[in-house]
């Protein structure tokens, strides 16, 4: 016995001292919600002897871990390279938590467990949806919509293009003073129209859109499909504007136009969760509202029981569209668009069938009236919101009905 504890007491002595051992983790840029991403992991042995360790890495409860590490040997004074997948399940700010290393000692009769502490903290985006992002990608390029038509315009521009000399009998608020005191003579602003639309998005949270279809809630769905049309949007040269809301605003991104746009809306968007209330569309949406000073294209994605129920968000959509060009875009239910379509054999599917069916045809009246109300309506399944969304963005577009 004397003689085994002198040897694991001499083993242990052969494992390094945490400060001699390092670890880096390198991360990917950006994380996406559902999207497997690759992990670098460098650990470092700044002793004189190599080193056999099990390694292990505290992930956020959100990522789900996808290949495991494996055993690995540092060599002496040197480093080695580990790599494993994960899958974030969630959106939002994460922390990762220590690299955890399991060392064995020189004779393999002792390991020791030591802890190196790191401080990386992580973000998880929307996504984009990959099949509405290659297939409409794809046709961007091939559509006579890449050039818009022209505007007969009553009123002169207000972007700033130039600076030339003004002409006496011009309008003295063309006049920029300040380079008219640099070069001791009156300078002229010209100006040009706008160039572009101008989009707003308003992203419903409230508890009707925490209803999972698929895999993931009506609101994951929804804000992948924002993303998207804010890429095409930039593409496009339009301004977009963004804000999430519940019984409140919960984020606000001003109009952007240009390659800050989609990280931008990235950044808006990424912590937005449903919250457990009733969305206020009076409040909101008259907020929003006060917020465009130009006519836009206004698209609200929520989701629709019937007519009685919203209402509020009928009757506030149509005072918007007396001012700007108005889309709702409703989530419909594949499960439930199943069971009404369903042939049933026993009492249980009859019920279920009349309750799908019901569940429609209040949705049905609802649309129809928002329709009949100057409000134009996008119903669509998720596996196809990013494409169809996209896709009635760029008809609008080339129609110029804004």
């Amino acid at each position: 016995m004397v003689i085994l504890l002198a040897a694991c007491w001499r083993d242990l002595r052969t494992i390094p001292a945490a400060a001699e051992l390092g670890a880096q983790r390198e991360l990917p840029p950006r994380f996406s919600l559902g999207v497997e991403h690759k992990l670098k992991l460098t650990l470092s042995n700044r002793s004189n002897r190599p080193l056999l360790v099990a390694v292990r890495d505290e992930l956020p409860d959100v990522f789900e871990l996808l290949s495991e590490l494996p055993p690995g040997r540092l060599p002496a004074a040197g480093s080695a390279q580990f790599t494993y997948s994960v899958l974030p399940l969630k959106r939002g700010a994460f922390d990762f938590g220590a690299v955890v290393l399991r060392v064995s000692g020189a004779a393999g009769l002792l390991q020791k467990q030591i802890s190196l502490r790191l401080a990386d903290g992580v973000k998880v985006y929307p996504n984009f949806k990959e099949v509405g992002r290659y297939q409409l990608l794809a046709k961007i390029d091939e559509r006579d919509e890449l050039v818009r038509k022209p505007r007969y315009l009553r009123a002169a521009g207000t972007d700033f293009e130039s600076l030339r000399p003004y002409i006496p009998g011009e309008d003295p608020r063309s006049i920029d003073w300040k380079a008219t005191a640099r070069r001791g003579a009156p300078i002229a602003k010209n100006k040009q129209v706008e160039r572009g639309q101008q989009i707003a998005i308003l992203l419903d949270t409230g508890r009707l859109m925490a209803g999972t279809v698929g895999k993931y809630a009506k609101l994951e769905h929804a804000m992948n499909a924002a993303v998207m049309l804010s890429y095409v949007a930039q593409k496009r040269g339009d301004a977009l504007a963004i804000a999430s809301f519940s019984n409140k605003i919960e984020s606000f991104l001003p109009m952007v136009r240009g390659p800050a746009l989609v990280p931008r809306v990235l950044e808006s968007l990424y912590p937005v969760q449903v919250r457990p209330v009733e969305s206020d569309y009076w409040q909101v949406i008259a907020e929003v509202m006060n917020m465009l000073k130009r006519r836009s294209l206004v698209i609200l994605l929520t989701d629709v029981l019937d007519a009685s129920a919203s209402a509020g968000l009928i009757n506030n959509l149509a005072r918007a569209a007396d001012r700007h060009l108005v889309l709702c875009v409703v989530l419909t239910e594949p499960k439930i668009r199943e069971l009404a379509e369903q042939i049933p054999t026993t009492a249980a599917e009859t019920y279920q069938k009349a309750a799908a069916a019901d569940l429609g045809r209040r949705r049905h009246l609802a649309l129809e009236q928002m329709r009949a109300r100057g409000i134009l309506v996008l119903e669509t399944d998720p596996d196809h919101l990013s494409v169809q969304l996209v896709k009635r963005y760029l008809e609008i577009r080339q129609a110029d009905l804004q």
